[in-house]
């Protein structure tokens, strides 16, 4: 027993050598794994330029406007009617909001998350308003529009190269047109009257 002892130690001497080789060689199919190929750069999306930022910066500062005036209509609009469409706005500004956010994102930007100094004011002087006059107001509002937004969405229409912003500037265009219809309609009449002489 001590002779194959000693024959079983000197082969395991011989043959240690021989193991390690083949494993070391992959020929036991276990073969090193290959360095893992590098990450593609982030993508940044497209490129946003001076006058895609001007267009995000007046559409957010109008839906930031919008929700800030909306919300004032659940507690001092007198008519459903005129609720309910700032329900309408509310949403849309909200959701034209998550866009952009995904939008600006890759590029490292945010938004303002709070109205300009000249919209808060407009906002605190129609948070004084009640009733019928509320509502006059905010129709007033959505009738007359923004004309800075409004020529923001032309230009981002027309000349942006960026398809995602293109795509919200039109999405926007239609609903801001669709609420300025809905205030119209809610709007009393007007009624002329001419006086004698």
């Amino acid at each position: 027993m001590p002779r194959f002892a000693l024959s079983l130690s000197a082969s395991l001497r011989v043959a240690a050598p021989l193991m390690s080789m083949l494993v070391l060689s992959g020929c036991f199919g276990i073969a090193p794994k290959p360095a893992p190929a590098p990450l593609p750069p982030l993508s940044k999306g497209q490129p946003l330029t001076t006058a895609d930022a001007a267009f995000v910066q007046a559409l957010n500062e109008a839906d930031l406007t919008d929700i800030a005036l909306a919300k004032l209509a659940t507690t001092n609009a007198a008519r459903n009617d005129v609720r309910a469409l700032s329900d309408t706005v509310s949403r849309d500004s909200a959701e034209t909001r998550t866009k952009l956010g995904e939008i600006v994102s890759p590029h490292d930007l945010s938004l303002t998350t709070a109205p300009m100094r000249d919209d808060q004011e407009m906002i605190d002087r129609m948070a004084k308003l009640y009733g019928a006059r509320f509502d006059s107001a905010y129709l007033a509002h959505l009738r007359k529009g923004e004309p800075i937004l409004s020529a923001a969405i032309a230009s981002a229409i027309a000349q942006s190269k960026n398809a995602d912003l293109i795509a919200l500037a039109k999405d926007s265009q239609s609903k801001i047109a669709a609420h300025k219809a809905s205030a119209e309609a809610l709007a009393p009449a007007r009624v002329s009257r001419r006086h004698r002489r």
